[in-house]
């Protein structure tokens, strides 16, 4: 495989292939560094609200019902069974058994549990039956400043509504409330549907009895498949413990208790849930302390979140405001996303539940040891970083502080800083290949018009015919295109001594020739001993074989010049090859020449000159009978082809040697054996032959025959068009 300069320089500029190696190289140490960063920023913040919770046990745990916490050193055991959590809202709730109000607000609908039923019956005596499994009930807790709201959705086919005849509670279908109030007061309050379909709120006695209570307010509505019931309970009622409870009945007769379903038992003050209500004095710490697209939790001891703030997604630009290098970058995302990551808003995160939080992080938090991990998001497109740190109060370990951000700040810092090494190195490297590229190109350019000279200047016979251009260039190309030029002139100089040498000789040695012609002639006149006539002989046939190598040697002078000043016209090559080989065939009469003519009885116009065209058929048939064996037939054809016509001579006889046919028609070359024959060849006639076919600008060539029986020589003559003349 052949490679030019222009594709080394190309494979020697892949070398700056490495710049962007080391950018990445680069890019990944300034994110591994940002990363360190961020993590010591992130457990820089969880140390400072935690710092602010210290030693705050009224303000961390206020609004906590269970106060018990492990000591330093001790595991949490969780949240006690049986906990209801009550969620900070957002807005007041409008107390109209709707539920708009509570869409967007924090948290979800609990299902009621299934409670043991009463053990005695309002109306006559009856065994209690077995629930029906349509009726089921859910609810949800929420706060606001000074209120706490309920909301219960109940699921049954037969509503049974309040009647003055049955004074008790049970006698209804019924939502019950109980709690333990701050001043640790038992109460229960039953919601009944009236008789007009409003909510009655009464005060459950401890006789089973009610009376109307004014402290709760509640709304009540049918639904097509039950009712709702939403009420609005004083914040000074709900202490330590509260419990939701449905009582259905379905008999308007017998008002016997069917079944229950609640948080809890609502019997007595033990059987009540404990009471969990985040502190929102906490939320707004949190959010006060928090960072910029960070979340914030904070825990008990128990795990429990008591306050959350803040969000780990942040707004997807929109690609209209990107600028017009990130909208390239992200044009160039199936390359860019190969070697770096690029950070996305859209991700999902189930990993943190908002009511336990479960981590061995968290675990040692809570032991007192502050810890930092990574994770990845529940959909794996965000990794999150986390850092926990204690809270301790009396010495005790009464909760932790988790801070939470994606490494989407620290990959988009990274990202910029590699699109700047990206343009910065692309363009360096565009810049680079281009000017190696040029200067490839433009030293390939000089280099092959030099060539191009030196191949112009000198024809395939090593003759002289043009010049090389002298380059005034300073560098290298320069000097070797001078050298060229230099060379090439004592080249021509010495080539013009050869060729008038020949020219001189024969003109010398013609009159010395003369002067030993007539001296020997006249030395036989006289009477010559016969062993000196002997000598005699020898020198005339000497004199004769100098006499002839004059002659060829003036013959292709001439040759030059005629070549040099013979005018071209149109003539038909069919008559003169006829007419040579008539000629042949009387000069050798022992000898078979044959012709053989298939031109489809048309003229062959070639334009050039006809005497010439003689001499160097007479050149190829001189050869093919000097060669040509004893009783062989040297054959002329002459063929029509598209737009050339054909000469061909050929002969039996011996082939050419593998290395001689190359340079056959080279001057001064010859195949004969030295020993063939008496004539003197100087192995100009090919010669001859190949400089009048160039002066007609046609193609000679010298092959064995197919049959490997001779040689056959072919000159190709372009044909000249109709109307052509000289």
């Amino acid at each position: 495989m052949r490679f030019g300069l222009r594709a080394q320089l190309l494979i020697v500029s892949s070398l700056l292939l490495a710049i962007p190696w080391l950018g990445l190289r680069a890019a990944r140490e300034i994110e591994t560094f940002l990363a360190e960063t961020q993590e010591q920023g992130l457990a820089s913040t969880a140390r400072a609200v935690a710092t602010a919770l210290h030693e705050r046990p009224g303000v961390f745990l206020s609004d906590t019902a269970l106060t018990r916490a492990p000591g330093p050193g001790s595991a949490a055991t969780g949240p006690p069974a049986g906990e209801l959590r009550i969620e900070t809202l957002s807005a007041p709730i409008k107390v109209d058994a709707a539920v708009d109000d509570w869409a967007g607000q924090r948290g979800e609908m609990g299902e009621l549990a299934a409670l043991p039923s009463l053990a005695a019956a309002v109306g006559p005596a009856a065994a209690a039956t077995p629930a029906p499994s349509t009726f089921r009930a859910r609810y949800r807790l929420g706060r606001y400043e000074r209120n706490i709201y309920a909301l219960i959705e109940v699921t049954d086919d037969t509503v049974v509504r309040f009647a003055s005849e049955f004074p008790k509670a049970a006698a209804a279908d019924h939502v019950e409330i109980a709690v333990v109030t701050a001043d640790d007061e038992f109460l229960r309050f039953a919601i009944h549907e009236a008789g007009d379909g409003s909510a009655r709120v009464t005060l459950i006695e401890p006789a089973g009895l009610s009376k109307p209570d004014t402290r709760i307010e509640a709304a009540l509505l049918e639904t097509d498949d039950g009712y709702r019931v939403e009420a609005r309970i004083p914040r000074t009622l709900v202490g330590s413990r509260l419990a939701l409870a449905v009582t259905n009945v379905d008999d308007r007769t017998t008002r016997t208790v069917v079944s229950r379903r609640g948080t809890s038992a609502t019997e007595s003050r033990d059987e009540l849930s404990s009471v969990f209500i985040p502190s929102p004095e906490l939320a707004a710490l949190a959010q006060g302390l928090g960072r910029a697209r960070s979340r914030l939790w904070v825990l008990d001891s128990h795990g429990r979140v008591l306050a959350q703030a803040g969000s780990l997604q942040g707004s997807q630009r929109p690609l209209s405001s990107l600028t017009w290098r990130q909208q390239l970058v992200m044009e160039l995302r199936p390359i860019y996303g190969s070697i770096l990551v690029e950070p996305t808003e859209e991700f999902t995160d189930r990993g943190n539940d908002a009511r336990q939080l479960e981590s061995p992080g968290i675990a040692q938090a809570l032991t007192g040891a502050r810890a930092s991990w990574r994770r990845r998001t529940s959909d794996g497109r965000a990794v999150v970083l986390s850092a926990a740190e204690p809270v301790w109060s009396d010495g005790k370990v009464v909760g932790a502080v988790l801070a939470e951000e994606t490494t989407n700040e620290t990959l988009a810092a990274r990202n910029r800083a590699f699109e700047r090494l990206f343009f910065s190195i692309g363009g360096v490297i565009l810049f680079g290949a281009l000017t190696l590229l040029i200067f490839a190109s433009r030293l390939s350019f000089r280099i092959r018009g030099l060539r191009n000279a030196v191949e112009r200047a000198i024809d395939r016979q090593g003759r002289v015919r043009g010049e090389i251009p002298a380059s005034v260039a300073p560098d290298e190309v320069g000097d070797l295109s001078r050298s060229f030029a230099s060379l090439l002139e004592r080249q021509r100089q010495y080539t013009a001594y050869l060729e008038g040498l020949r020219s001189r000789l024969s003109h010398e040695i013609r009159t010395p020739v003369a002067v030993v012609r007539s001296s020997l002639d006249n030395l036989r006149l006289h009477n010559v001993p016969a062993p000196a006539a002997v000598y005699l002989d020898r020198a005339d046939e000497g004199l004769s074989r100098l006499v002839t190598i004059t002659q060829r040697m003036t013959e292709a002078s001439r040759l030059e010049q005629t070549l040099a000043t013979d005018e071209r016209e149109l003539f038909d090559l069919a008559k003169v090859v006829s007419g040579c080989v008539l000629g042949y065939r009387a000069a050798h009469p022992a000898r078979q020449i044959g012709l053989t003519l298939e031109t489809a009885n048309a003229p062959l116009q070639v334009l050039g000159a006809p005497d010439l065209v003689a001499q160097l058929l007479d050149k190829l048939v001189d050869n093919a009978l000097d060669f040509a064996g004893p009783d062989t037939a040297v054959g002329v054809r002459l063929t029509r082809g598209l737009g050339i016509g054909f000469l061909a001579v050929s002969n039996e006889g011996p082939e050419f040697p593998e290395d001689v046919t190359e340079r056959l028609f080279d001057s001064m070359v010859s195949s004969r054996p030295t020993d063939s024959s008496d004539k003197v060849h100087l192995g100009l006639g090919l010669t001859i032959v190949k400089a009048i076919a160039d002066f007609h600008d046609a193609s000679v060539s010298a092959t064995n025959r197919k049959d490997a029986r001779g040689v056959v020589f072919t000159v190709a003559f372009p044909l000249a068009a109709r109307g052509a003349g000289a």
